[in-house]
């Protein structure tokens, strides 16, 4: 087994405690009932909080990672870099709310976050045309850079929010299709782009290692808000595959 493979069979493992984390959350919230409306119906909550909030962005965040496995066994490098930006963002909106929990409230910027969140929804084509739902990303971002390392009291904030935006910038240009991003899809040696996947890309090393980085994110963030939950077994556990995983070839390797 080549030592690609070995990586993306440890980053694979990971995602069942992600699954299980997110039954477990779902099971002391409450559950989504079906709401009728002319297209059939969708399910929403009656009554969704900060809770749910963060519990559809780790939901996100786990579905996002699945398909990134899929991805990459098929060589589309650049799609994972797309991807793996929305994991970013979902991280941070997860620590942006968290902050408020461990005040015991929300702020202003925060409570408007999440009800703008809850009031934008898409029942028929007609609604897609209405004015659409931008978070505050720079609250955002300063929320998430305390969380970015192991050691969550980083004392120089300022350089650690930089450190937030430049991970997620850094996938911006496979979002938006910047020239250089671009590019890399083209195959010097049979003049043409490579449309179907790149399986030996030179770049598999750095998205494994970018893949692995949020991994360990994702499974601090958990860890987090396994606790307000009130699984703190599920948060050692979590804690304790995070320990591991970085010891693991998939993160140090």
């Amino acid at each position: 087994m080549q030592k690609k493979d070995v990586k993306f069979h440890i980053i694979k493992n990971t995602i069942p405690l992600f699954e299980k984390s997110i039954g477990n959350f779902c099971n002391v919230l409450e559950k989504p009932y079906w709401s009728s409306d002319e297209s059939g119906g969708q399910p929403r909550y009656k009554n969704p909080n900060s809770g749910h909030f963060q519990l559809l962005m780790a939901v996100k965040i786990v579905s996002t990672f699945n398909a990134i496995l899929c991805l990459y066994e098929k060589g589309y490098i650049q799609e994972i870099g797309a991807l793996l930006r929305i994991i970013e963002e979902c991280i941070a909106k997860i620590l942006c709310i968290e902050e408020a929990h461990a005040k015991k409230g929300l702020n202003s910027e925060q409570a408007k976050i999440i009800n703008e969140y809850f009031e934008y929804d898409i029942r028929s084509s007609k609604d897609i045309f209405r004015d659409k739902w931008f978070a505050n990303m720079t609250k955002v971002f300063a929320s998430q850079a305390r969380y970015l390392t192991e050691n969550s009291t980083n004392k120089d904030s300022y350089t650690a929010q930089q450190y937030a935006q430049a991970i997620y910038d850094s996938y911006t240009g496979y979002i938006h299709g910047f020239y250089p991003q671009v590019m890399e899809l083209y195959d010097y040696n049979i003049s043409s782009f490579k449309l179907n996947g790149i399986t030996d890309d030179p770049k598999d090393k750095g998205m494994i290692e970018a893949i692995s980085s949020s991994i360990v994110r994702s499974l601090n963030v958990f860890a987090q808000i396994s606790i307000r939950f009130g699984f703190p077994v599920l948060k050692d556990e979590l804690i304790k595959n995070r320990d591991i995983f970085i010891k693991s070839e998939a993160y140090s390797g």
